[in-house]
């Protein structure tokens, strides 16, 4: 009786074992991954739950849209802009990505558009208690070394 509780215990150690050497930003590297796919797929409003409240609301202030578009609230207005941004990529890879802090990793991409043009994104990505979510893109340039 006392083996099949000792098996079990040690899978269930292994596996604490196994997940807390796994990378820390693995988080952040899924949600970065999720979000690229929900862009690529058309799926805006998807898409939009993986970005911080904040870096949301400063988006969609930027949003340049006709007329027609302002009686959506602004999230909305962001989820239409990210529902079209998909149709041009073709591919996107995950470069690079490490720890900045206890909480926060930087995420290198790579997205490939439809002529084979690639170009590099730099996403700053946050913890919130178990969940990470994009709270900064911009376009990335490599470091250059002599």
């Amino acid at each position: 009786m006392k083996k099949p509780v000792l098996i079990v215990a040690s899978v269930f150690a292994g596996a604490l074992l196994l997940k807390s050497c796994g990378e820390p930003y693995s988080g952040a590297k899924e949600t970065v991954d999720e979000f690229m796919e929900e862009i690529m797929e058309g799926e805006g409003r998807d898409a939009i739950k993986y970005v911080h409240p904040t870096y949301r609301d400063e988006l969609a202030k930027n949003l340049k849209l006709p007329v027609q578009f302002t009686e959506l609230r602004p999230s909305e207005l962001l989820a239409c802009a990210f529902s079209t941004m998909g149709e041009n990529i073709d591919d996107v890879d995950i470069k690079d990505a490490r720890m900045l802090s206890k909480s926060t990793a930087k995420v290198i991409v790579s997205v490939k558009d439809r002529e084979g043009l690639e170009k590099l994104f730099s996403f700053i990505v946050v913890k919130e208690g178990k969940k990470w979510y994009i709270a900064k893109i911009e376009k990335y340039t490599p470091p250059i070394s002599e």
